[in-house]
């Protein structure tokens, strides 16, 4: 009888831990289920233009006044990033944070501080995969101590995927090292060091600048035989003291080096500017052009990259003759504007995105901007992306009709994911899928914006405003 009663108890027992176990799935299944119902939802297809965001922003961009002022006087100045303490790599995902192994060579802050007696700005470079909007944000702070702010510094880097991290907070934490304070004060005090030394040495100058085919060196990654943008563009300045400066924009991806590889290298950037300072210039340097949708198009990856591609630019600009044009003028003006979007569109697969406070909790949020830096006849666009370089031929139009030369740069203090051409928008590709992040239609309403403030800063009225206020 005993027995019996135990065997009952035993059977009870059984069915009562078996009951709160399909309580628990079933819990955890509700609550996955609410979650993503919460954090998942449907791609919104709508293009920019429809939405009121568009003419809001157009018309946020206003006329600008550039002033002519006496002779340029340029500065320039360079300052060692590298850390003393191996730092996790930001730019290939798939390290999850390693930290490097060995020192290729040393990373670099470079600045050129421009000067014409009624105004002045700061161009700078960093040695970085881009401009993390956490040292912008760190730079708001402390530029004023040196008498600068984010309305008169141009911001940018060379692209290299073999440069430090434990910049980003949220998911980029995950991919390109733990958030670490430290290392954005470091970075942010370095950048302000540079420009200071930079504003210090200004000396008269001469400035001019050009555009150069190179073709070799670069391709169309998005798309088999798609166009590709070829155009290095440059500045160049030579001082009354014979100081000859070189700044070179392009658009090639930095991707010479493999994720396997674990060492903190500036890539070809920082091979070309070497190579540049080794052939007459005393300062060069580098800024990542619109590399979306181009790669870099070497015989060999890896160490071979880096050297072949270097030499193809710099062999090509030894060679070259009058490609480099004297300025129009000296007008200086550098035009700073939020750039307004609507929701996410990060997409996790086919026709679905998480949603946006998802979305925000994983990258942060920072105010996006778009910059125009008019340097005389020189018009340089700051842009918080990866811009693709298949944009380049509108905008260089647009420009010319202006009487201005467009260089385009990325990564100029914040970052809103790849912005490629809508025609791509449905490729299988992880620029158009996982590293596309508002959606159809974006890349055309950047070029929109870019194509206003590039009216903005010719100073002249003209019919575009008109039409968007009607529109």
């Amino acid at each position: 009888m005993a027995s019996h009663v135990n065997g009952n108890n035993k059977i009870t027992m059984v069915r009562k831990i078996f009951r709160y176990i399909l309580y628990f799935f079933l819990v955890v299944i509700a609550a996955l289920v609410v979650f993503l119902a919460i954090s998942i939802g449907p791609v919104d297809r709508t293009l920019p233009e429809d939405h009121a965001y568009y003419a809001e922003m157009l018309n946020s961009i206003e006329t600008q006044s550039p002033k002519e002022g006496h002779a340029y006087r340029v500065g320039y100045a360079k300052e060692n990033f590298t850390p003393s303490k191996p730092t996790s790599l930001a730019g290939y995902g798939n390290r999850w944070g390693k930290v490097y192994e060995s020192v290729a060579d040393s990373i670099y802050i470079r600045a050129l501080v421009i000067d014409n007696g009624i105004s002045k700005v700061a161009i700078v470079s960093a040695d970085l995969l881009l401009m993390p909007p956490t040292v912008r944000e760190r730079l708001s702070e402390i530029l004023p101590e040196i008498g600068f702010s984010l309305d008169n510094t141009f911001l940018g880097a060379t692209h290299t995927h073999n440069s430090i991290g434990n910049w980003g907070e949220g998911a980029a934490g995950f991919i390109y090292g733990p958030y670490e304070e430290e290392v954005v004060y470091f970075i942010a005090e370095k950048i302000k060091t540079c420009i200071a030394r930079a504003a210090g040495d200004l000396v008269a100058a001469k400035v001019k600048h050009g555009v150069l085919p190179i073709d070799a060196p670069v391709k169309n990654r998005l798309t088999k035989n798609g166009p590709v943008d070829s155009l290095l563009r440059a500045i160049e300045v030579v001082r009354a003291d014979s100081v000859k400066l070189l700044m070179m924009s392009y658009t090639a991806h930095a991707t010479c080096l493999f994720s396997k590889d674990l060492i903190l290298s500036r890539d070809y950037p920082g091979e070309l500017v070497d190579e540049m300072e080794s052939r007459g210039y005393t300062f060069a340097m580098f800024m990542a052009g619109s590399v979306g949708s181009h790669g870099c198009n070497p015989p060999k990856f890896g160490e071979p990259c880096i050297d072949w591609i270097a030499d193809e630019i710099a062999d090509d600009i030894q060679a070259a003759s009058s490609w480099m044009k004297p300025l129009h003028d000296t007008a200086l003006l550098l035009y700073r504007v939020p750039l307004h979007l609507g929701n996410s569109q990060a997409k996790i697969g086919k026709g679905w995105k998480i949603r946006d406070w998802l979305f925000s909790a994983a990258v942060g949020e920072y105010q996006p901007y778009l910059s125009a830096l008019r340097i005389g006849d020189v018009v340089m666009l700051g842009t918080p992306c990866d811009f693709s370089g298949e944009f380049n031929a509108h905008i260089d139009t647009v420009a010319h009709e202006h009487g201005l030369s467009p260089i385009v740069t990325s990564f100029n203090g914040g970052y809103i994911g790849y912005v490629t051409p809508l025609k791509y928008y449905d490729e299988d590709h992880f620029e158009t899928q996982l590293m596309n992040w508002y959606g159809p239609g974006t890349g055309e309403y950047l070029v929109a914006c870019i194509d206003r403030m590039i009216d903005a800063v010719d100073g002249k009225n003209d019919p575009v405003k008109t039409a968007i206020d009607a529109h």
